[in-house]
């Protein structure tokens, strides 16, 4: 589908190496930033992001126009490794399915052009996978503008992916409070959240499955979601 990622930057953050350039500020001899009129340096800006994205538990990196990855945490760079449902491509990223990777290119477009708008009505996105049975869901937001490094791609979009694979810890007390779900419905909705399937949700919570499926008609009414896959998009939409 796609190539391998390339390897990460030098240590100084987790930027894609062929792209480490558009990060880096510019210099007058080798170490002084050309912008000395601003209260933080460019390098400062630049280990802060990338210090803030890796204390997000999900997947999260800054992308410029054209799809070009400004810097990865290393939870991202391990969902792009496996090159399953998105991976790096020499033209950007890309997703398993044509129309994904053009709607993708589509929601990072519209928050870079006008991020006064804030999230894109189509976001968030689920991206399908071939070794996973779990979908990725993929949140594109406006990222802040990289004006301290030269260049016409200065503002960024921020991606924010969730691989249930990973690992996904629901409070089900939020989903009570959001949703007014019972605690029965709570505990079997976080499980689809997580990625499990009905089935395999009411074994681990020793329930019979028309149990389960009795919970998840509940569900869908007290949501207003119709499918799984909407279901579980809306709700990590709003706790996440």
């Amino acid at each position: 589908m796609a190539s391998s990622p390339p390897p990460i930057g030098n240590g100084e953050g987790r930027s894609l190496s062929n792209h480490q350039s558009r990060l880096r500020p510019t210099e007058t001899d080798g170490s002084a930033p050309l912008r000395s009129d601003s209260a933080s340096t460019p390098r400062d800006i630049f280990v802060a992001l990338t210090y803030g994205l890796e204390l997000v538990r999900h997947g999260a990196m800054l992308v410029a126009g054209g799809g070009n990855t400004h810097i990865a945490n290393t939870r991202a760079l391990s969902i792009l490794q496996k090159q399953d449902g998105i991976a790096w491509a020499r033209t950007g990223l890309v997703a398993d399915r044509a129309s994904d990777t053009r709607l993708l290119h589509k929601l990072l477009h519209e928050a870079m052009v006008s991020p006064e708008s804030g999230e894109p009505k189509e976001s968030p996105i689920t991206l399908e996978r071939k070794l996973s049975r779990s979908a990725l869901i993929v949140r594109v937001v406006p990222g802040p503008s990289l004006a301290c490094w030269q260049g016409p791609e200065q503002k960024t979009a921020l991606l924010r992916i969730y691989d249930r694979d990973m690992g996904l810890v629901v409070d089900e007390h939020a989903l009570i409070s959001l949703y007014g779900l019972t605690r029965g419905e709570a505990a079997l909705a976080a499980k689809l959240v997580e990625g499990k399937s009905i089935e395999v949700a009411a074994t681990e919570l020793f329930i019979s499955p028309h149990t389960a499926r009795t919970h998840l008609k509940r569900i869908f009414m007290k949501t207003d979601t119709h499918r799984q896959p909407e279901l579980v998009v809306r709700m990590l939409l709003t706790i996440l």
